[in-house]
């Protein structure tokens, strides 16, 4: 692999200068610009992009860590972030931490160089306080660490209100739903959870959460769990999931000769491109993936790169504020200080009536 000091020596000129030229550090002669870009060529020397940035400070990568890439929802958003920064002409790097704690500090370990511009946080293992060590620009997804970082996240209350409907709409009289083992309070997507059973216990419908350990299932572990849930609980007839256990739900239900929607309705929550995946399409609350993925690159962009410097800093900030709340109206965002909520909406499918 050919080095700067190769380059060098092919053009007949000093390494600092390809080093000038190769950082944008100082001008270079356009003879001697295309002197270096032509042994660049005949050599297919490759720059160190990961030295470039410790040295200019700036890397053009952005990092993502998920507990989970083989997660629908998690694939999906990353899928998303790293079209739009490709556009953007930033690098993505993405970290699976197994939501494990000791994964996570040591990914936060590695990004504490130079190595990243800043981070797209979509994990919650650790702490708020262990959060807020982090000293780069950084965007939360679903969980709330203070007035450090933003956090960018579907407005969970909204689809447990609209996943009740459902039920409601169906006739359900006894709904179950699987959510994730609530460790911190600071974890926005319980919140869908709690806004169900809120709605439908106003409405005199019974209802059950069951926990689990998410990260611990593959499809047929989620498979077991339903046919285990659905023999212990033979009168229940709603379940609230997301997109594969209630795909597995559906499953189990079948195979036991439940019809859907009328012996049980189902109701998912993401809305992934996995609830189209069966003849049976699944009634899901849509979480808007790619709007979640637009504002978190537009809040990251602008913690890297600032506001634009200006002599009248109160009417700046006020003008940015004001421009702002209009942007977010035009985005049908809601934003709270540095709380930014995206709706969620119903699509429609075979399992709710």
């Amino acid at each position: 692999m050919a080095s700067i000091r190769d380059v060098a020596k092919e053009a007949g000129v000093a390494i600092c200068t390809v080093s000038r030229l190769i950082n944008g550090t100082a001008n270079v002669e356009p003879e001697t610009q295309k002197k270096i870009e032509d042994a660049m060529k005949k050599l297919d020397y490759v720059p160190n992009e990961l030295a470039r940035g410790m040295f200019k400070g700036r890397s053009n990568s952005i990092a993502m860590l998920v507990p989970n890439i083989q997660h629908p929802w998690f694939s999906s958003l990353a899928s998303e972030i790293e079209k739009i920064l490709y556009e953007k002409k930033y690098k993505f790097m993405l970290f699976s931490t197994s939501d494990d704690k000791q994964r996570e500090k040591e990914c936060f370990k590695l990004l504490k160089s130079n190595i990243v511009d800043g981070i797209i946080c979509g994990t919650s293992a650790c702490t708020a306080k262990e959060y807020q060590k982090i000293d780069k620009p950084m965007v939360m997804l679903d969980y709330k660490v203070g007035s450090k970082f933003p956090v960018v996240v579907s407005d969970h209350k909204m689809g447990g209100q609209l996943a009740a409907q459902e039920f409601i709409n169906s006739g359900c009289k006894y709904v179950i739903h699987i959510s994730g083992i609530k460790v911190d309070k600071n974890i926005m997507s319980f919140e869908c959870h709690e806004e169900l059973d809120r709605v439908l216990a106003e409405n005199g419908i019974k209802s059950r959460r069951v926990p689990i350990q998410w990260n611990d299932f593959d499809f047929h572990g989620y498979f077991e769990m339903a046919k285990c849930i659905l023999e212990e609980y033979p009168d229940v007839d709603g379940i609230f999931a997301a997109d594969m256990p209630a795909i597995a739900f559906l499953k189990a239900a079948l195979a036991i000769g439940k019809k859907i929607p009328d012996d049980l309705a189902i109701v998912a929550y993401d809305g992934t491109y996995i609830t189209n995946a069966s003849t049976t399409r699944l009634t899901s609350i849509h979480q808007p993936y790619k709007e979640i993925a637009q504002e978190a690159v537009r809040q990251l962009m602008e913690m890297i790169d600032g506001p634009e410097e200006e002599d009248d800093a109160e009417g700046q900030v006020e003008r940015a504020t004001a421009d702002q709340i209009d942007s977010a109206k035009e985005r049908n965002t809601h934003i709270d200080g540095n709380l930014i909520l995206l709706p969620v909406s119903v699509e429609k499918g075979d399992t709710t009536l």
